[in-house]
């Protein structure tokens, strides 16, 4: 008893001298947030090293994890006001449960946690003259007053157990959005649409997503509409928790005659995460992807990426993926991530209708398919600070491109009308290429962030520009890979006051180029052409509703980068442009 009472004495003096020792994230609590530290021991009173120690909340979502040192000492800081649960788990040990633990704002919880020896549960029964209950009424309340018996006890049939809330942390955002027509880096967007997302916690275990997209296609008002359903179950105690998604496409094409069908598409994913020796951690999964335009095209798309941790300041990604562009490992989800309070509500809700790179060849449909393999280093210098070092190898076949201007008047087995801009698509056959990147990004605060990134890229550039072309075999013929140098710099903030979110950006390249955007799989910042300006401008909401209402702007590539100018037919142009410049805007409810 006198060294369990050393044991606590010791960590609070160490954890109120430094106030980071016992920290699970390492950052010092502020005025509006709680901490919790405690110790593990055993019956005899010895400090436990090496135990792990789970944080769940109020809705058994694990929240962190650490382990324990050699004093037998942990902690969690930095964390918001609510109520909370601890579990800890030691081999050979009983695992022992903290519930409702109640952070308040500049308060320390400190915890005292006595593991029980699976010897230390059995008991011996002897048979005797006449039978007797196993356990006897004084033995049970004894259990039910023990920390270490309670997660067996939770098992057994109670009366007045309070039901599980079928759902409950439902959150969501519903935006209006109207613009002048374009396609995305990895598909095309309708540019008039209702797009939603609701995310909820069912029985406290589950969590279901759904996102939608219903709208107009730029190019004559033609339909579109997009769903997706995203299902997971809470990790518990640090296990995997493995996602579902299933994704619906429809919209009508123009411009193949009144018998053209519309284009489906179908996806099926699954997303999982491990951690393994305290220094790896694997995120993978795989899609298959069904397309359904005059002819069925099945592409399936696995991914992954394995980070190594060097050391707590330091980490070695490795990343791969094949197929359709794995929007689960992108992590530049735009200003939605913070307009909605969940970055894969945002993530979602940018995504959900981007419709696969369709294009025709011959009179056949073929669906772009990319190959990426990716390596990557990245330092964390203090708090603020990161810098991170990249290259990659891309492989694209039946790559898809938009073109404007003499287009249409190329074979109609070759060209394809984009049905979200007055241009079209056109296959620019297979190739590959390489590139290498340095970024850097500071922190200031909360709510300010700067990134400057230099590298170099393979791009596709016309040998012969001034050649005429009159197909689309000759411009693939035309076309050819080659490396150039860029820089690029973003900046994101909240205005004080007014409260505005803004994301912008720039890109520099020189020469005239058709440069597809590589988006990277180990890193946020992924360049984007041109100029490019995102706002979110909250509004008031005069009382009618719980949510918030807030006004958002768009606009991409405003400086016309990355255009490709080839001479057609009777002195008509065809610009190649993988990203043209675009002009949203819209209403996002947010609740």
């Amino acid at each position: 008893m006198l060294l369990k009472s050393r044991q606590i004495l010791g960590m609070v003096l160490l954890c109120g001298a430094a106030g980071q020792v016992c920290s699970g994230a390492g950052d010092p609590p502020g005025r509006l947030h709680g901490t919790i530290v405690g110790v593990v021991s055993d019956a005899a009173g010895g400090a436990k090293l090496g135990a792990t120690v789970y944080l769940f909340n109020r809705f058994e979502k694990l929240v962190r994890k650490v382990l324990t040192n050699e004093k037998g000492t942990f902690g969690f800081d930095f964390l918001p006001p609510d109520s909370y649960s601890v579990r800890v788990v030691l081999p050979s040990f009983l695992p022992a449960v903290r519930q409702n633990i109640l952070i308040q704002p500049g308060i320390r919880s400190f915890l005292a946690i006595n593991l029980a020896s699976l010897m230390n549960s059995v008991e011996l029964i002897y048979p005797g003259q006449s039978p007797a209950p196993l356990m006897t009424d004084e033995w049970k309340w004894v259990l039910r007053g023990t920390m270490t018996t309670r997660p067996v006890l939770r098992y057994a049939p109670q009366q007045n157990r309070q039901a599980a809330v079928v759902f409950g942390d439902t959150r969501g955002v519903v935006r209006v959005q109207a613009g002048d027509g374009a396609t995305g880096v990895s598909g095309g967007q309708p540019d008039l649409g209702t797009a939603f997302a609701v995310a909820t916690s069912v029985l406290n275990r589950h969590q279901l997503q759904v996102t939608g997209n219903l709208g107009y296609a730029s190019r004559g008002g033609i339909p579109a509409a997009a769903l997706r359903t995203r299902w997971s179950r809470s990790a518990l105690y640090g296990g995997s928790s493995p996602e579902v998604l299933v994704t619906v496409r429809q919209l009508f094409v123009v411009g193949q005659g009144s018998q053209a069908p519309p284009l489906r598409t179908l996806s099926t994913a699954a997303v999982d995460r491990i951690s393994f020796a305290d220094r790896w951690d694997l995120l993978y999964g795989a899609q298959l992807e069904a397309v359904t335009f005059y002819d069925r095209r099945t592409v399936m798309s696995p991914f992954s990426r394995l980070t190594y941790r060097l050391g707590p300041q330091q980490e070695l990604l490795v990343a791969f993926s094949s197929g359709a562009p794995p929007e689960e490992i992108l992590r530049s989800p735009g200003p939605w991530a913070d307009g909605v309070g969940d970055s894969r509500l945002g993530q979602d809700v940018g995504t959900v209708s981007s419709f696969p790179r369709v294009s025709l060849r011959d009179g056949r449909v073929h669906v772009q398919r990319t190959g990426n393999a990716e390596l990557a280093y990245r330092r964390r210098f203090r708090k603020d600070l990161e810098v991170t070092a990249a290259v990659f190898e891309q492989r694209v076949a039946n790559g898809a491109m938009l073109a404007l201007g003499a287009a249409e008047g190329l074979d109609r087995a070759e060209v394809l009308p984009d049905p979200f801009s007055s241009g079209a698509v056109l296959n620019i056959g297979s190739y590959q290429r390489r590139g290498a990147v340095v970024s850097a990004t500071r922190q200031w605060g909360r709510h300010w962030s700067g990134s400057v990134a230099a590298g170099n890229v393979g791009t596709l550039r016309a040998t012969l520009p001034g050649e005429p072309v009159s197909s689309a075999g000759d411009i693939r013929r035309l076309l050819r890979q080659t490396q150039r140098n860029w820089i690029a710099v973003r900046a994101t903030g909240v205005a004080p006051g007014a409260g505005t979110r803004f994301v912008v950006s720039y890109l520099h390249i020189a020469g005239s180029n058709a440069l597809p955007m590589y988006r990277y799989l180990t890193q946020g910042f992924s360049p984007e052409l041109g100029l490019n300006l995102q706002v979110q401008q909250p509004l008031p909401g005069l009382g009618l509703w719980s949510g918030r209402l807030e006004a958002i702007v768009e606009l991409r590539n405003a400086v016309s980068s990355g255009y490709q100018r080839l001479n057609a037919a009777e002195d008509r142009g065809v610009v190649l442009m993988p990203s043209p410049r675009t002009l949203r805007g819209g209403l996002a409810f947010i609740f």
